[in-house]
């Protein structure tokens, strides 16, 4: 079965780490792929996603051919003045109505692509404008599509119901995000959504640990936006100064529009020492990180921001999990569907304080470090291993 792929970016760019995951799994499993990103960089930043070069297809977000095929499918096909219509109906603010027109074309020029490959099945990741494309491709085609939902793309609410109502199913990454769609969209199409986790690869014996470091390593793998909270582990470090813990260094690896911010926050409350902010690491390297327990503990401070943003279930703390790194989080979004029951620990949001306590609680305690690494990699063992869960995505396609 030829599977195509509609992507913000991956394979190239910086970002999708889980997609690049997800779809060398499918492609194991034995699927062909045809991967489209939306708005591909020039650049591959992670050594995973070359090998899924020869099955991506590099087209920029517009171009003139592109408006061509647009205008002659409107001079030549009554259907495709139907599908345009339908975005401009569904669309509900003027916002989303121009960046869904603004992959229109695309959308329309993939659709002939597509058909030319052998497509059997179209599946798009995040509801935006990469499943408006899907969408426009398949009301085009005939051709199946089917849509995975994070978290922000839910709440944005990008033609959710005629999306919803088009697509052969809808995949949720967890039930706190389905449980959200269905307060938007309503019950009509609820046989259709689905929860089927991402998943990560699980290490070997990842919880044997090696002799206890004389620096104790938290890392924040995440992009440096409001929703990450990083603000809030900062303050706990500062926090664990104040008691005298000294013995540490925290990693902030990500990009984002708060970097200035945070970079004055660590100068003003005089981290610079403990606290360091590098930027965006390659997949590989962080990965190449916890096989080597050079990583003590993984602390993800999200937050629901006054925009109504959450987390949905972060692949940050699947991975560190998988390899035996005991892990922080808080009670947002779909985190304690990974976190609970001793999988790691809970805290409540906004809180440096439970935060700090937290922290101090692996950092002094090695029979509990080693409780929780032990926990954590039997949760993603059992239900967030990607073969699994690509298996029971496939099976949905196949349908």
């Amino acid at each position: 079965m030829r599977i195509a792929y509609i992507t913000a970016q991956v394979p190239w760019g910086r970002g999708e780490t889980f997609i690049i995951e997800e779809m060398l799994a499918v492609r194991k499993a034995g699927a062909g792929l045809v991967i489209i990103p939306r708005n591909p960089t020039k650049e591959v930043f992670h050594k995973e996603a070359q090998s899924l070069l020869e099955d991506a297809v590099w087209l920029p977000l517009v171009s003139p051919r592109m408006i061509g095929t647009f205008l002659l499918s409107l001079l030549a096909r009554l259907h495709s003045w139907k599908v345009l219509i339908a975005v401009v109906r569904y669309s509900r603010s003027w916002q989303i109505l121009v960046k869904n027109l603004v992959v229109i074309p695309k959308g329309m020029y993939v659709a002939r692509f597509l058909k030319k490959k052998g497509v059997e099945h179209i599946h798009a990741h995040w509801g935006s404008t990469t499943a408006t494309m899907a969408y426009v491709a398949s009301q085009l085609t005939g051709i199946s599509w089917s849509l995975t939902l994070h978290r922000w793309d839910i709440s944005e609410n990008n033609m959710l119901r005629e999306k919803v109502k088009t697509a052969e199913f809808v995949r949720c990454i967890s039930e706190h995000g389905k449980k959200e769609l269905l307060k938007i969209i309503g019950e009509e199409y609820k046989e259709k959504i689905r929860v089927v986790h991402l998943g990560v690869k699980v290490a070997e014996n990842a919880a044997e640990f090696p002799e206890v470091k004389k620096l104790f390593t938290i890392v924040a793998p995440a992009n440096l936006l409001e929703v990450k909270g990083h603000k809030y582990l900062i303050e706990a470090c500062s926090s664990l100064i104040e008691v005298g813990i000294k013995n540490f260094q925290c990693i902030l690896y990500g990009e984002g529009s708060l970097r200035t911010e945070l970079e004055n926050l660590i100068k003003g409350k005089k981290l610079d020492d403990y606290i360091k902010i590098p930027g965006a690491i390659p997949h590989e390297r962080l990965i190449k990180m916890y096989q080597n327990h050079d990583v003590d503990l993984v602390v993800l401070p999200s937050i629901n921001t006054d925009k109504g943003e959450h987390e949905g279930i972060p692949v940050a703390l699947m991975e560190a999990m998988a390899h035996g790194i005991p892990v922080i989080s808080t009670n947002t979004g779909g985190i304690p569907e990974l976190i609970s029951n001793g999988a790691g620990i809970i805290v409540e949001e906004k809180s440096p304080k439970q935060l700090a306590k937290a922290i101090i609680s692996v950092a002094k305690n090695e029979d509990l470090k080693r409780g929780f690494s032990r926990k954590g990699y039997l949760k993603i063992r059992s239900e967030f291993n990607i073969e699994k869960n690509v298996k029971s995505l496939l099976g949905l396609i196949q349908e």
